[in-house]
């Protein structure tokens, strides 16, 4: 038996393991249904430095950056002003890598984080949030992926290289990459490997921490376990080895910054198929924190490869909307930000999808990243500049920051109506801001207000931004409709 037909039945079993895993996850995770959901917990949420709640969505930028030599993502600051203005987008995931931070064992890169800080800034004069996330595939560049520095591969003396026929991501089951990953998650055996990361993420961290627009750090990209058993069907690496990474990692950044977010992710698969996390409830040292965030990722497996939106994929969104609305309260009530959902605008009913996926963010107050803004592809920008089909169903009416608290609002990218509700607060100085996209109102709008306090608002015609300023506390209702 040649070498690639050895990996292609290794691709069948792991397939075989893959649904095995689903079958065994959603028995046991229903038998937890009710236990979880009968906690009461208060729902928390993302502020900004004024005390208003924010709705945060934008892109990743970049994929580019994961193989440049600079690492450096490939935009201008052009493309920066585009997004703030003409797409309407509040934030930006914004990739990092610690082969840069880290080149060399113990020796920290002041000057990469020089040319991040220069594009950080171009979000930030913009008014836009950016979230600095550590990003990885495959453990590392040298195994054709991104994140780690070659010296902290601990393979084994495995080798990397495969032919298999399917995904990218299936070159996980490499056996340099398992063990990799298994050496960085062994901590009693590798103790180096992760004590570095965590120094490494402190002197990042130790940089961005006084721009209050650098809304938190990513503290993983997409942690992937190694062993297909403990990430599969025993759950034992979210439970275990990456609750405990995040009870190390939380403590020490904090000794740092006390003020940022923390982004956190369970395992990419099989959760961004709509299966239940394992990860053990997160907790933050400071006394009643609210700066923790839920970070999962979410790929329909069908589309994700390029098949029609349909059947399977529809109910792993379904799936997908289930358990996380579960992990968020297992959790403590935290904020979900979706660091990554996205599929090609040639596959069949992309647009029914993408519908669907931002309705139920909208539902939920989730926040959410799209992957991503590399020209081409998946993007929504084309690479002269114009525009994908991708981005009319990205662009959308929404609060970006609300003076009070959001009991309810939804866009409907049919009818063209946004509707929102909320409780306002007369303490914040800012008033509430509104994206009201041109594109989806070319003739203008019909503005409806409903409160018992007085108000005033006023459009600004560059940003494309609603205004509210409410005198007293009331409850407002906004409605939104196209002429």
């Amino acid at each position: 038996m040649n070498t690639k037909m050895l990996l292609n039945r290794l691709f069948l079993g792991f397939s075989l393991l893959f649904f095995l895993g689903i079958t065994l996850s959603c028995k046991k995770d229903n038998d937890n249904t009710k236990k979880i959901s009968e906690e009461p917990v208060e729902m928390k949420w993302i502020a900004d430095e004024y005390g208003r709640q924010l709705i945060l969505h934008g892109l990743n930028t970049s994929s580019s950056a994961k193989s440049a030599l600079d690492r450096m993502p490939w935009i201008a600051e052009v493309d920066v002003e585009r997004e703030a203005t003409q797409l309407g987008f509040n934030f930006v995931r914004l990739l990092i890598f610690w082969d840069f931070v880290e080149p060399e064992k113990g020796v920290f890169n002041s000057q990469y984080l020089d040319e991040v800080q220069k594009r950080v800034e171009w979000y930030t004069s913009r008014g836009m949030y950016v979230m600095l996330d550590m990003h990885q595939d495959l453990y590392s560049l040298e195994f054709g992926g991104d994140g780690a520095p070659a010296w902290a591969i601990e393979s084994n003396g495995a080798s990397w290289e495969v032919d298999i026929d399917g995904p990218w991501w299936l070159k996980n089951i490499s056996p340099a990459v398992i063990n990799s990953w298994t050496n960085f998650w062994g901590y009693s055996d590798y103790k180096y490997l992760q004590d570095h990361y965590i120094q490494m993420w402190k002197f990042v961290a130790t940089r961005f921490k006084s721009n209050p627009r650098v809304i938190g750090y990513d503290l993983m990209n997409e942690p992937w376990g190694g062993d297909l058993m403990k990430t599969f069907i025993s759950g034992e690496f979210e439970r275990n080895q990456l609750s405990a990474l995040y009870a190390r990692l939380i403590p020490e950044l904090r000794t740092v910054d006390t003020e940022k977010y923390l982004f956190f992710e369970p395992a990419p698969a099989p959760v961004t198929f709509g299966m239940p996390s394992r990860l053990r409830p997160m907790k933050d040292i400071l006394p009643n924190s609210d700066k923790l965030v839920y970070a999962p990722h979410v790929y329909p497996l069908g589309t994700h490869e390029g098949k029609p939106y349909g059947g399977n994929d529809k109910k792993n969104v379904v799936d997908w909307h289930r358990e996380r609305k579960k992990e968020v309260v297992n959790h403590g009530g935290v904020p979900l930000l979706c660091g990554e959902f996205g599929l090609s605008p040639g596959v069949k009913d992309f647009d029914v999808y993408l519908k669907e996926i931002t309705g139920i963010f909208d539902e939920n107050q989730w926040h959410w990243a799209y992957w991503s803004n590399d020209d081409g592809g998946w993007s929504p920008l084309e690479h002269d500049g114009t525009e994908t089909a991708i981005a009319q169903y990205l662009v959308r009416a929404y609060p970006k920051a609300t003076a009070g608290k959001i009991s309810s609002f939804s866009f409907n990218w049919d009818t063209k109506v946004f509707n929102m509700e909320y409780v306002s607060n007369p303490s914040i100085t800012q008033p509430t801001e509104i994206f009201i996209p041109r594109r989806h109102f070319p003739n203008g709008y019909e503005l409806n207000i409903e409160s018992e306090s007085p108000y005033t608002t006023q459009y600004n015609d560059v940003n494309q931004v609603l205004t509210i300023k409410v005198e007293k506390k009331a409850t407002v209702k906004v409605s939104v409709k196209a002429k």
